[in-house]
């Protein structure tokens, strides 16, 4: 079984291969020679645009064609398993660290939404016109960034942001989801889910993460299901069965050590846990994993 590799921003591959890579930011033209190991772990916000040419590329278990104009977006926390090119294949490529993604980008009321639908579906058409609007933008950050001035950071973030808007407004048309208006709630929302991807292992305590922020359990699984539809421990849940899966797929690690690396108080609690979630013991589980594998 192997051991999966997480890919962010710092990896040599994406930094040999980036016209543009700040930590935080990095822009791509040519991935025909991006050195990155399957199966693969990101740790960053991608989002791409076929140019010209054909790729697929299997992410959490399923297998995704693109051609052009189609935009590809990965969120963090995806596993990659393997992907192909043609020889003919260009993209232009954004990828971001989370925590540029949330210091540039404002809580929209649709935030919770357009994540879950993108990682049902991280491959969406866009109109030529809508690809010519990607297009302008990429090129306008690429000129941004090869004329440094002492507001050169504060001239890309802008960019950014606009692109971001750009690219919602396009996105919105596919994904067709009603956007709802800014709230206090939304705001606790977000910081929630900021501290659930932020923590490794994660807490399977409300009252963690409610201590955290500065608020009771009962307000935090309020403000959970008027901004998502779930409470406060069913999105907890929802990142642990990600964790379980990757580790249970992915790791060379026994049972018990993967109990303990994921931060349950014993084996039998885990045990447990997956056997309610998954339906089957974690070693009927891995079992049936490396079957369907």
């Amino acid at each position: 079984m192997k051991n999966i590799k997480s890919t962010n921003l710092h990896d040599t591959a994406i930094s040999e291969s980036a016209i543009y890579n700040n930590g935080e930011l990095a822009l791509l033209d040519n991935i025909q020679n991006l050195a990155i190991t399957f199966p693969a772990k990101s740790d960053i916000f991608v989002i791409a645009l076929v140019i010209e040419g054909k790729a697929s590329v299997t992410i959490n278990g399923t297998k995704y064609e693109t051609r052009k104009n189609d935009i590809f977006i990965s969120l963090p926390n995806n596993i990659i398993e393997h992907g192909l090119i043609s020889i003919d294949f260009k993209c232009y490529a954004i990828c971001a660290a989370p925590t540029y993604y949330q210091r540039i980008h404002p809580m929209t009321g649709n935030m919770w939404d357009a994540k879950v639908f993108f990682e049902k579906n991280p491959k969406c058409s866009l109109l030529p016109e809508e690809a010519d609007t990607f297009c302008q933008y990429y090129k306008l950050l690429c000129s941004k960034i090869h004329l440094p001035t002492p507001v050169q950071g504060k001239v890309i973030d802008t960019l950014m942001l606009a692109f971001l808007y750009d690219m919602q407004y396009a996105l919105g048309r596919v994904m067709q989801i009603k956007p709802r208006s800014y709230s206090s709630g939304e705001s606790i929302f977000k910081r929630f889910i900021q501290l659930i991807e932020s923590s490794s292992p994660k807490y399977q305590s409300v009252t963690h993460y409610a201590d955290s922020l500065c608020v009771t359990p009962k307000y935090l699984s309020a403000v959970c299901k008027q901004a998502s539809g779930m409470t406060a421990s069913d999105v907890i849940d929802k990142y642990v069965q990600k964790d379980i899966e990757y580790m249970i797929r992915y790791s060379d690690k026994s049972i018990k050590e993967i109990a303990a690396t994921l931060n349950f108080s014993n084996i039998s609690f885990f045990g447990k846990y997956v056997k309610k979630h998954f339906g089957m013991s974690p070693r009927e589980y891995r079992t049936h994993i490396l079957k369907d594998s």
